[in-house]
């Protein structure tokens, strides 16, 4: 058990990270014979959390306290491509603002990819990228009587 602590004291004065630093700090808190419900009380989690970690520890050591990479789709984009796609969006100019549909062709035209205009709004935000304008609307250029010819009622103009 002593060997243990001496792990974990060691791993917790290195470790950066926050997530994996609170594990270790309940696995520690377990081998200095605290009780789970304590351990739980003390970083504030739930008891079967104290459990999971303890056992994954156990079983992996460090390890497997340790974040494991999710599942899931992989990007299409490849991180250099990505890259470079960023760097011609972020030279932008007012006179030709760049639009999903803009967006989706060059990604196209450059990568192979092709994008739904919703798919290439995600890709953008999570760039940082955001719509500085969103769709114009054409109500007010009519006139009264044809606003009222359509039907509209109430409208201030």
């Amino acid at each position: 058990m002593n060997k243990h602590i001496e792990i974990l004291k060691k791993a917790s004065k290195k470790e950066k990270d926050a997530k994996i630093l609170r594990r270790i700090l309940i696995v520690l808190y377990v081998f200095k014979k605290d009780t789970i419900r304590d351990v739980g009380k003390r970083l504030n989690c739930s008891h079967p959390t104290v459990l999971y970690w303890k056992e994954r520890y156990k079983n992996e050591g460090l390890e497997g306290l340790k974040t494991k990479p999710k599942s899931g789709k992989p990007r299409k984009i490849l991180r250099r491509q990505e890259s470079n796609l960023k760097k011609i969006f972020s030279k932008e100019s007012s006179d030709n603002p760049w639009t999903t549909k803009r967006v989706s062709n060059l990604i196209e035209e450059k990568t192979g990819i092709n994008y739904s205009q919703r798919q290439v709004t995600r890709i953008l935000n999570r760039w940082n990228f955001g719509l500085t304008s969103g769709r114009p609307i054409y109500w007010y250029r009519a006139s009264k009587e044809e606003i009222t010819k359509f039907g509209k009622k109430n409208l201030v103009l």
